[in-house]
């Protein structure tokens, strides 16, 4: 055989990948838009500061140094890309209990009490201590408040802050794992299930299966069943090992940290039936499934605040079910809060749950 001959034959070989490359509509638009979504999530979602987190300066003191102290934090605020990194309310008469409330609800990133005394004590030269509340929940948002307060509290002479650690000594570690978790039970849950029937579909094992006694919705409640014991199990251990080898403490309940992960697992099941039944191959698929669930990464908070992103990056992660199981697994793991606090994460993911799972179960029925 010739080198001719065998660059012809290869050429051919070639012409059919690029055909059946074709045929395969839905693998197309992934391997292109794949990396360019990537690059662009990873430019904007990957860096920056924060922008407008939410501080409150409660001044229960009436003289003028205060005043003055009021205006200057007002005025000190530092702008990135032309808008203000924290976005700062006032008010007075306000416990140092009802502002934790307040930063547990989610509505301040920071709450700064200025004490009755203050201006008298800058009045005489007496040192003086402000309270400083944080969010440590976000450690990336926490961290920039507190050092914005002592930037700015530096100018003003013999003034200390307490920083009250109000959920403990939390490092960044604290903030990722929640996420990580997260994102590791939807990712399991849409590939494995996705790629299950995808490879299923393509090696004619479905086919098969279903010319058994055994019915469609059978086939989908074992593997809904299978994935619910995986990814609960896969939690659990991602748990344990935070705790034994990184120091993580979890501050909530396992019970509602597994009402979470059901919710959300039925959901990513669905989500993958759904994908699985537009792709003919595994190939497809995975391309598929690139596009979707991989840009969660960078836009839902995995691994920074949500703060920190763009104005138009924030908005597309409100419509991502993984921004609100991130937020309700980190309340309660890191502030230990109940049912109440994760109810408006809960309905979302159970809407979520409820549609995909729907769709996916109508989708197999009638692809199958």
């Amino acid at each position: 055989m010739t080198i001719k001959t065998e660059l012809m034959d290869s050429l051919i070989v070639a012409k059919k990948e690029f055909k059946i490359l074709f045929r395969k509509k839905a693998l197309i638009i992934p391997l292109v838009l794949f990396p360019i979504i990537m690059i662009v999530f990873f430019g904007y979602g990957m860096g920056g500061t924060v922008k407008e987190a939410p501080i409150l300066i409660v001044n229960d003191d009436t003289g003028r140094a205060s005043s003055s102290l009021v205006q200057e934090i007002g005025s000190f605020t530092e702008k990135y890309n032309g808008d203000p990194m924290f976005s700062v309310t006032y008010t007075k008469d306000m416990s140092q209990s009802e502002a934790e409330s307040k930063i547990n609800d989610g509505m301040y990133k920071g709450v700064l009490i200025i004490p009755p005394e203050y201006s008298e004590s800058a009045t005489k030269n007496e040192s003086t201590t402000l309270t400083l509340l944080t969010d440590s929940s976000d450690t990336t948002t926490s961290s920039i408040i507190v050092n914005y307060m002592r930037q700015l509290l530096s100018k003003t002479g013999s003034v200390s802050l307490n920083i009250p650690n109000i959920y403990g000594n939390l490092e960044y570690l604290d903030f990722l794992i929640p996420g990580v978790i997260a994102l590791t039970v939807f990712m399991g849950s849409v590939a494995t299930t996705g790629s299950a029937i995808a490879g299923e579909k393509e090696d004619g094992t479905l086919v098969r299966m279903l010319m058994t006694p055994i019915s469609k919705r059978s086939v989908i409640l074992g593997k809904t069943i299978y994935q619910l014991i995986l990814q609960l199990g896969r939690a659990v251990i991602l748990i344990l090992a935070a705790y034994f080898l990184l120091g993580f403490n979890m501050n909530g309940s396992w019970l509602l940290i597994s009402l979470v992960l059901i919710v959300f697992t039925l959901g990513g099941v669905g989500m993958g039936i759904v994908m699985s039944s537009r792709v003919e191959d595994m190939e497809s698929f995975f391309q598929l499934n690139m596009l979707v669930t991989m840009p969660s990464m960078f836009v839902t908070g995995v691994f920074f605040p949500l703060s920190s992103v763009p104005d138009w990056m924030r908005y597309i992660a409100y419509c991502l079910p993984l921004t609100y199981a991130i937020d309700a697994m980190r309340i309660i793991m890191i502030k230990g809060q109940g049912l109440n606090a994760i109810s408006t994460d809960l309905i979302i993911l159970s809407l979520f749950a409820i549609v995909t799972f729907t769709a996916g179960v109508r989708l197999f029925r009638r692809e199958a």
